[in-house]
């Protein structure tokens, strides 16, 4: 068997500084290291070969310099290292990375490719679909467990925001995985230096012509930089309650009175096309925003999903394409046919696993421009700006793309919801192709744990708050509240709160009104995961904890007194 792991070389994200005068992005003396997701894939291409025997290659794309993450990884106890580097490769975005990956791909012939999820300095998740459409191989996406059973198909479980769900699927393969998949090694003292195991691969050799900015689908026409404008008041337990539930009533008020959204008849001319899968919620944020545009802008809105349309009542378009399958690879292709027929003029997607992997998928078959994580979109002379954060979200990048339909990826929570009272017109699609996926089991997310995405507001736990105990009165409060719960990576890593909960670097993203940190430190890996909440407000027994310099409020308060005293309010 042969195994290709694909690693990329990122700098620390907390450590990347901007110019505003110039609008660059300063990396000069910032330390750069193997992306963590990718060094898991590294970690368990080592446990398969350990187990059962294989070739294992890590190739790395990038500058000279990159060969140190090769490295690590032959220390670590792959079999070979192969460097990418051409200066005429340099600038690529996703999509001309991926034709230059996937055309490596095609002469190495793996039977397995190995990446992470994402890299923590973009973030788009668009890598492994791309080189999977490419490459003619199957694909799974947030991978976080491999199994080889006799039968000779790969058995796999996925992580969604909406639980694991365990499948069954052929090789070739291309796997990204998931921060639960394992834990990666440390080298052992006194390993050896292995360079001389590392060869390098330039345009020549792949016999391909991509130039890195000339052939890239996407621009970046500007970026700047997110500076963080709090300053904590320090508060009493009771004005913190207070707020918490002043936050309540603003966010029930919300709901109830969405802005009413009235597109008016369909008509001739340009359609904005909205994707609704995983979650209602953020398919009416996507629909709220393309009718904004289409009613200022003279267009018609259609969306397509498989959501069940009576779960979308309210939501506003004209036409609601509803395909019937939860597959991605049979959704990918009845997208691709509705938009060949109704040539939309963009196309919108949730950032969520499976709208990152649709949508990549997407961009690779159609070679469409595709920018991920947006936390903005505007339509200006005839081009969708697309604003999406980068280097953990310390800096936010305008981006177009030079094809048409333009295509976009958006972060949950950030678009304003409406509402129509229009019925819109359902239009159903039997999927055509079948899917190479078997489906075995979904295990959902605990019905206690209520999804992140789109949750006005969010308790969040920390090691401060970690008992039990704690985090029980925590889940029954915010049963209370309807809000959700939200925890650190070391608090999820305890299996006390479920994966799909984790906010921060390599968790999720949040944009809550009020997100309520309970005994949280305040590490950059956590707060990365919080630029967009509209307001925090922090409790931790140290005076001193970092989590104040990025909080609006502040309460110096033991976490289990706070907790209680807000549970005897809300609960009891």
């Amino acid at each position: 068997m042969k195994i290709l792991v694909l690693a990329k070389q990122v700098p620390d994200v907390n450590k990347i500084s901007f110019d505003a005068s110039t609008g660059r992005i300063i990396r000069e003396g910032v330390p750069l290291s193997i992306n963590s997701f990718d060094k898991k894939a590294v970690e368990e291409s080592i446990r398969i070969k350990e187990k059962l025997g294989a070739e294992i290659s890590v190739a790395t794309m990038g500058p000279p310099q990159a060969s140190d993450i090769l490295n690590e990884s032959l220390r670590m106890g792959a079999d070979r290292g192969i460097l990418i580097t051409d200066r005429q490769f340099g600038g690529a975005d996703t999509w001309a990375t991926s034709k230059i990956l996937s055309r490596f791909i095609e002469i190495e012939k793996p039977d397995i490719v190995l990446c992470g999820k994402y890299s923590l300095d973009g973030e788009t998740s668009q890598v492994p679909p791309q080189i999977a459409r490419f490459s003619k191989y199957s694909l799974a996406t947030s991978v976080s467990s491999i199994e080889f059973p006799e039968s000779g198909n790969l058995i796999l479980e996925r992580e969604t925001e909406a639980g694991i769900e365990k499948i069954e699927v052929s090789m070739p393969i291309v796997i990204s995985v998931s921060e639960k998949i394992n834990k990666a090694r440390k080298i052992p003292e006194g390993t050896p230096e292995m360079r001389d195991k590392i060869t390098t691969v330039n345009a020549k050799d792949l016999a391909i012509g991509i130039n890195g900015i000339a052939d890239s689908l996407t621009v970046v026409s500007g970026t700047e930089s997110v500076q963080s404008s709090r300053q904590v008041k320090f508060i009493s337990i009771d004005e913190a309650i207070k707020i918490i539930h002043e936050s309540e009533i603003i966010a029930s008020k919300e709901t109830a009175s969405f802005e009413k959204l009235s597109l008016g008849e369909q008509r001739d001319g340009k359609t904005l096309l909205g994707i609704a899968m995983d979650s209602p919620e953020v398919s009416v944020e996507i629909a709220s925003e393309l009718s904004r545009i289409a009613i200022r802008e003279g267009f018609n809105v259609s969306i397509a999903g498989n959501i069940e349309p009576g779960s979308l009542k309210g939501i506003s378009c004209h036409n609601y394409y509803y395909i019937r399958s939860r597959r991605n690879d049979e959704l990918t292709e009845e997208l691709i046919s509705l938009m060949d027929k109704i040539k939309p003029e963009f196309v919108i997607f949730p950032s969520t696993v499976n709208g990152r992997e649709v949508s990549a998928t997407i961009s690779a078959a159609r070679n469409l421009g595709l920018t991920a994580d947006c936390v903005k979109i505007s339509y200006e002379d005839g081009k969708l700006i697309q604003y999406k954060p980068a280097f953990g979200g310390g800096i936010v990048a305008r981006i177009t793309s030079k094809t048409k339909p333009e295509m976009a990826t958006v972060r949950p929570g950030i678009l304003m919801k409406g509402i129509s009272e229009k019925p819109f017109n359902t239009v159903e699609i039997a999927p055509s192709k079948k899917s190479y996926v078997k489906e075995i089991s979904f295990t959902p997310v605990s019905e206690e744990f209520k999804p992140l995405s789109g949750s006005g507001l969010v308790i969040g736990i920390g090691m401060g708050a970690r008992s039990r105990e704690l985090i029980g009165k925590v889940v029954n409060i915010s049963k209370s509240l309807d809000a959700a719960v939200a925890a650190t990576r070391p608090v999820v890593d305890m299996k006390l709160i479920p994966r799909q909960q984790q906010v921060g670097l390599t968790g999720i993203a949040i944009s809550p009104a009020l997100y309520v940190a309970v005994g949280i430190s305040g590490h950059d890996n956590h707060l990365v995961g919080l630029r967009y909440a509209k307001q925090i407000l922090a409790v931790n027994k140290d005076p001193n904890a970092p989590i104040f310099r990025s909080a609006d409020y502040g309460v110096i308060a033991d976490s289990a007194e706070f907790i209680t005293a807000l549970e005897n309010l809300v609960v009891h």
